[in-house]
């Protein structure tokens, strides 16, 4: 049993026997539910792995019962199992905000395990038919441990992946107007600029030649955000220090951010 109390801001627990949160009884959720291999596949490096048939799972709009749920921002639990799909580790969907100055797509909080966060922003396409390449202008991969926080800016594509060998659990504050990518639309990249892969039992990050990556490679880890006041501007423009169920439901309203 893990407890998760501590970081999540109310009871929570972990039962990795059963492979099952047991929430207290002062917070209720909208829904359960695991998300599929074929639901992510178009994203993946090796479109031919079979095997996990479930990725991971999340609980969707978590609350305090005395909360109204028809909140603007939904406040998510995922649960990222250790393990890799095909040479790739295990990762969720990928995620998008349309671009609106200071603003930002979510807010993500480690509460078990070490996350990784994949974001990525793209130059805008020209209104033209003979622009086929997609061009990236941004890229950034941060590295959570336990209580950490980072937000994802709006205007960048985004997915979490457990490269660590202990299941991750995550929270995600996100507006309801953030979206799952169409795939359509990433059709011919078959997902985002990197992949992270296992490559002689450790993890490496990988570029996807389908890309023309105009940019560095940035790595972070959230330690190295806080040290630096325009990053940590950009990256943590909010309180660490208090859990974020407890930041937005208890202490004060993050809808600012969105």
């Amino acid at each position: 049993m893990v407890d998760l109390t501590e970081y999540a801001g109310f009871q929570l627990k972990l039962d990795d026997l059963k492979n099952r949160f047991i929430f207290d009884d002062s917070v209720t959720y909208q829904d359960e539910c695991y998300v599929g291999l074929d639901e992510i596949l178009p994203v993946l490096l090796n479109k031919f792995v079979r095997y996990p048939e479930k990725v991971y799972k999340l609980h969707k709009n978590v609350v305090p019962r005395t909360v109204n749920s028809n909140d603007e921002l939904s406040y998510d639990i995922y649960q990222i199992p250790v393990g890799l799909l095909g040479i790739e580790f295990v990762k969720t969907h990928v995620y998008h905000s349309a671009f609106q100055e200071n603003k930002y797509s979510s807010i993500i909080e480690c509460l078990s395990g070490e996350l990784t966060v994949i974001m990525q922003k793209n130059v805008k396409k020209e209104e033209t038919h003979y622009e086929f390449d997609t061009y990236v202008e941004d890229i950034v991969v941060v590295t959570l441990k336990r209580g950490e926080k980072v937000a994802i800016p709006a205007g960048y594509f985004y997915t979490f992946v457990n490269a660590g060998n202990s299941v991750v659990v995550m929270a995600k504050l996100s507006s309801k107007s953030e979206i799952q990518v169409d795939y359509n639309n990433l059709r011919r990249e078959k997902g985002l600029a990197y992949f992270i892969i296992s490559k002689n039992a450790k993890a490496e990050t990988v570029a996807n030649p389908k890309y023309k990556i105009q940019c560095k490679l940035k790595v972070y880890s959230v330690r190295k955000i806080v040290r630096d006041e325009s990053l940590k501007k950009v990256f943590i423009p909010f309180d660490i220090s208090t859990p974020l169920f407890n930041l937005h439901f208890m202490a004060k309203s993050l809808h600012a951010y969105f």
